[in-house]
Order: C-alpha cells, then structure tokens, then sequence
C-alpha cells in the first residue's frame, strides 16, 4: 500500500509539473502576441469608423479640433529619437504642469477626458508619444514592457517640462501608462519634481494582471502559471516582465493621488487599486465605480470631472 501512495505521489508531482510547464509556454506565447506592437490593433487604427465623440476610445483628432483647444506641436528629445507631443497650454502657467501617459498601444487622444478636466482647472498639459507608438521611435526588437523601458521616454518629456519652466509635474496616466509612471518614479532622477500622481486603472502589478486573466478562465494555480509564463517569456524575448511592479512605490508616493477604477475591468483587476488604496497614508481620492477598462469617466461623467477638479484644486499653485 505504501508502495502505492509513494507511487501515486510521485503522478501527481509529475502530472503537476507537466501541467505548470505547459501552462507556462502556453502563457508566453499569448504575452508574445499581446505584447508585440502589431500583433493586438489595441487603438483601433483599423476602425473605419471612429467614434465623433473626443472623451469615447479611439476618436481621432488633435485638441484643437477635439475640444476648441490652442495647442503647440512639439518633439521631445528621447534616447531613441524625437517623439512627437501635444502641449496645451493653460491661463496659469506658476502652478504645476501635467504629463499624460496612454496606455498599451494606445494614442493621445485617450486623455481627452482627463484633458477637459485639466484645462478646466488651470494646468498646462503635455500630452506624449512614447516608444513603439505610431509615429514615435520604435526599438529594434519592439515590445510593450510596462513601464520597464517605457519610462525613460516619460522622464524625457518631464525634463522638456521642467527646462521650460514648469515648478512641478502632475503624472496623469492610465492602464500600462499607471505602470510606466510607477516605474518612472522607481528608476529617474527627476522623480522629485512630481507632485501629484493621477491614476484611471493602473496596470502596477503585471503578474498579477496576468494571473487574473488565467484565472478567469478557471485555471488552476493561477497565480503559478503567471509566475512561470511570464519568467518563460522574459528568457525568450530578453525581457524584464518579471519586474513590472511598481505598486509599493506608488503606495509610498508622498504627494495626493486620484485614482479611479471600475470593478469589472476585465483587462487590469481592481484588486490592484483596491491594494494600492489599502497601502496609501498620503491623501488618496479613490473614485470606485462598476465600469468596464477605462470606462469609469463614461458611467458617471459629473462624478469622475467633480472628484477630479476637486482634487486638482485642492493642490493649489
């Protein structure tokens, strides 16, 4: 009978490790697909009809014609090359300056919603271009890496900020833009000139991303398969996934934070907001909601543009 047991055990450690081992060469391969730029139309460049309205995903236009806005065209000097940039100027210049950051293959004009807001309460606003992006400096082997390399092209665009007066930054970004910021605030040297973060469903935590998506298929031991894919991933494509957390560094960020997150995103888990407002000391706005990925601001726009305005005035400057 022992014999048995023993036997028995040894299947189930083997059939275990098979199952892990497959999962895990399984899950990169999709990271491979998502994550190369061309391989998921995330920003609807192939949507013959784009949406009319500026604050919906995927409109097309800049923000003179979205919202009435002057605005300058500018090119930021990155490590890669010029990357193009919107700035928006405000009527007051003395107080702080925003910097947006779209999210995974996205495009500027994702910040409308936040743009509004900004404009409304007197903040000049840059709104960037970042590496692999349409029209930006792209690198040699291309891939969305969630702030790990992304961000330097972030502290080029704040040194542009910082050398053209502004006192002090806003971080306003969302989905992998929230990842690119954490990990701008983890690694530049010009970290300290943020003042305020602004946050709509920040992707801070990317194997947890990962083992929600797994696990939303049912898939046992998740969190494992996550771990393993993404560390398969990492080996075959030279990257730094593994890495790609930067919610401790947001939950230290001194200064106020907005964040906003609906809780049947299905792209990046509200567990990761509901973590990060858990761990926060500084003051923290946490606009809730039961929307979809970025979609918080279309459930209840007079809430979002309240909690938000309320926020930035409550910065002063």
């Amino acid at each position: 009978m022992n014999e048995w047991v023993r036997w028995i055990g040894i299947g189930v450690v083997v059939l275990v490790a098979v199952y892990v081992a497959a999962g895990a060469i399984g899950t990169s391969a999709v990271l491979n697909h998502l994550l190369t730029p061309g391989g998921v139309d995330w920003a609807g460049y192939n949507n013959p009809d784009p949406p009319q309205d500026p604050f919906e995903l995927g409109y097309r236009g800049d923000p003179q014609a979205a919202l009435g806005l002057p605005f300058e065209t500018v090119s930021i000097d990155t490590e890669l090359g010029p990357a193009e940039a919107w700035f928006v100027p405000a009527a007051n210049m003395d107080g702080p300056w925003a910097v947006y950051v779209h999210g995974i293959g996205g495009i500027r004009e994702n910040g409308y919603r936040q743009l509004a807001i900004l404009h409304e309460a007197d903040v000049p606003t840059l709104m960037i271009t970042y590496r692999n992006d349409r029209g930006a400096p792209g690198e040699e082997r291309a891939l969305y890496s969630f702030g790990m390399n992304e961000w330097r092209d972030v502290d080029a665009a704040v040194g542009w900020m910082v050398d053209r007066g502004a006192p002090g930054i806003i971080l306003v970004a969302e989905s992998m833009g929230g990842a690119i910021a954490g990990q701008f605030l983890m690694h530049s040297e010009k970290a300290d000139k943020v003042v305020a973060l602004a946050l709509d469903a920040p992707a801070l935590d990317f194997v947890e991303l990962v083992a929600d998506k797994l696990g939303a298929r049912a898939l046992p031991f998740a969190h494992t398969l996550a771990s393993a894919g993404v560390a398969v991933f990492d080996a075959y494509r030279g990257a730094s996934l593994s890495g790609a957390v930067s919610l401790g560094a947001v939950a230290d960020f001194p200064g106020p934070l907005f964040l906003a997150h609906g809780a049947t995103d299905s792209l990046v888990p509200v567990t990761i907001s509901d973590r990060l407002a858990a761990k926060r000391t500084a003051p923290t706005t946490y606009v809730r909601t039961n929307a979809q990925h970025l979609r918080s601001f279309k459930e209840n726009p007079e809430r979002y543009r309240g909690e938000m305005l309320g926020w930035l005035n409550s910065l002063g400057g």
